[in-house]
């Protein structure tokens, strides 16, 4: 008896590889350094231990050398023990308005799975792709990307995840190890990515940088002035991740069984059942609503996502019932979002955030200074700074400021760098951290390494065109 009870701990204890003991070494002497270190000019000694931690949290998540929700949960106690913050406050600052909005994302998914909709999603995109794969992830990506135009990206992603993963199982595709299941469930953040950038209601972050810039700077910038420079970009960004997704993975073709199969289950489907139209109401309704707190300030998003959840919750909402509904939401997720909220106010609080971007404009050479090599530079600022600050509005809070004041200094119209704060607070796509990424990359069917393994390349695109084409877009519209 004492042998049955030992053998599961010891089979545990053997899956702590060798490689995860080096890196939680590694990331415990990353902090231990930053307290024992000497003063650093210009940043806080709070400041310096919130990017340590911060940074032994990354390489912890990127190595995965312990679960990603553990990892979170030792970031939020360390940030007490440190010195950065008192319990309280980073216990408060844990939970925000973030993570009910994520809970009703979560929900959606998870009571759109349980419907037949899907299936008759697929169905309708697999009469269209057939046996090709890089034709139906373009057919998925644009889909995604037009439902981001009205929605928030973090929705349309989540509305989306539920057909990727049910054609995925049809296809047999095996988590971790299947080229298309990686593509798919990359594509699709990345879809939604660029439908956000497209409008100013596609991104909460974008919304929020407008009204920084127009409280720092007096800049008043419309919604037409948004999508005249944004439509470009979406659909120049929307091509380029999928012909990187497509050329790096080269995911393996449908099985024609499977599209078969698919096709016949949706014609033998019948109408909506009762349970299922209650669904996408609530679904449609919430996603209306989200689309008019643009305008309307009385509707809180958070707000709008806890009614949603209530209401599905209630008999006949949704094809679950109540306690179903909970079980299949990713609660570990959502404690990982909570912690990084957390450590992301510490890092404007501190004002840590401030001195990265001016330690990197400081090592950067006189003559560089020009106005296309400013924007080239601060836009890649912007985007390392999304990576490891995975949190949007705080993004944008850390960049409006300096970046704004640098575009007065160097001649950079204000509406193109207000652009690239938004756009770069509202993407990342090296690292699954941001909202939008983490409700994919927790399907479990591709790892961090994958995503930066191809991430880099759309990074590099989107910085080179925020120094070549935004400003041109810019001159041509008359955009001081």
């Amino acid at each position: 008896m004492v042998e049955r009870i030992l053998q599961p701990v010891a089979a545990g204890a053997a899956r702590l590889r060798p490689r995860s003991i080096l890196f939680m070494a590694l990331a415990a002497a990353i902090v231990a350094a930053a307290a024992w270190a000497p003063a650093t000019a210009g940043l806080a000694f709070e400041g310096r231990m919130v990017l340590a931690i911060l940074a032994a949290g990354i390489l912890l998540w990127v190595t995965e050398s312990m679960p990603l929700p553990a990892t979170a949960l030792l970031i939020l106690v360390l940030m007490p023990v440190t010195g950065v913050c008192s319990f309280e406050a980073a216990y408060a600052n844990a939970m925000g308005s973030t993570v009910f909005f994520l809970m009703g994302t979560f929900a959606f998914t998870v009571a759109l799975d349980a419907t037949t909709v899907p299936t008759r999603i697929a169905a309708r995109v697999l009469a269209w792709s057939g046996t090709s794969s890089p034709k139906m992830l373009l057919g998925f990506m644009a889909a995604t990307a037009f439902l981001s135009f009205f929605m928030s990206d973090v929705a349309a992603c989540g509305v989306f995840i539920s057909v990727g993963k049910r054609l995925l199982e049809r296809s047999g595709a095996e988590r971790g190890r299947s080229a298309l299941g990686k593509a798919m469930m990359i594509a699709i953040p990345w879809a939604s990515y660029a439908g956000g950038l497209a409008v100013m209601t596609g991104n909460g972050c974008n919304v929020v940088t407008v009204g920084l810039f127009a409280e720092l700077f007096g800049v008043q910038m419309t919604f037409i002035e948004w999508s005249m420079l944004g439509v470009p970009f979406c659909l120049a960004m929307l091509l380029v991740a999928w012909a990187v997704i497509v050329g790096v993975f080269r995911p393996e073709a449908i099985g024609q069984p499977s599209i078969d199969a698919t096709r016949a289950e949706a014609a033998a489907l019948g109408p909506l059942a009762g349970p299922e139209k209650a669904t996408m109401g609530i679904i449609a309704a919430a996603m209306v609503a989200w689309i008019a707190s643009s305008w309307v300030p009385a509707l809180n998003t958070a707000m709008i996502a806890i009614v949603a959840v209530v209401l599905l919750s209630l008999p006949g909402g949704s094809t679950l019932e109540f306690k179903e509904l909970v079980s299949r939401m990713n609660w570990g997720v959502l404690v990982m979002i909570m912690c990084i909220l957390s450590v992301a106010h510490f890092v404007v609080a501190t004002g840590a955030g401030d001195w990265m971007v001016g330690a990197i404009m400081a090592v950067m050479p006189d003559g560089w200074k020009t106005p296309f090599l400013v924007l080239l530079a601060l836009s890649a600022v912007g985007a390392v700074t999304h990576n490891v600050v995975p949190v949007g509005p705080a993004v944008a809070g850390i960049l409006a400021y300096p970046f704004g004041v640098l575009a007065g200094d160097f001649g950079i119209s204000l509406y193109c760098m207000l652009m690239v704060v938004a756009w770069q607070a509202s993407l990342a796509y090296v690292l699954p951290l941001d909202c939008v990424p983490i409700l994919t990359y927790s399907t479990g069917y591709y790892s961090m390494a994958d995503m930066a393994r191809v991430g880099w390349i759309p990074t590099v695109v989107l910085t080179a065109l925020t120094a070549t084409l935004l400003p041109a877009l810019c001159a041509l519209f008359g955009f001081a």
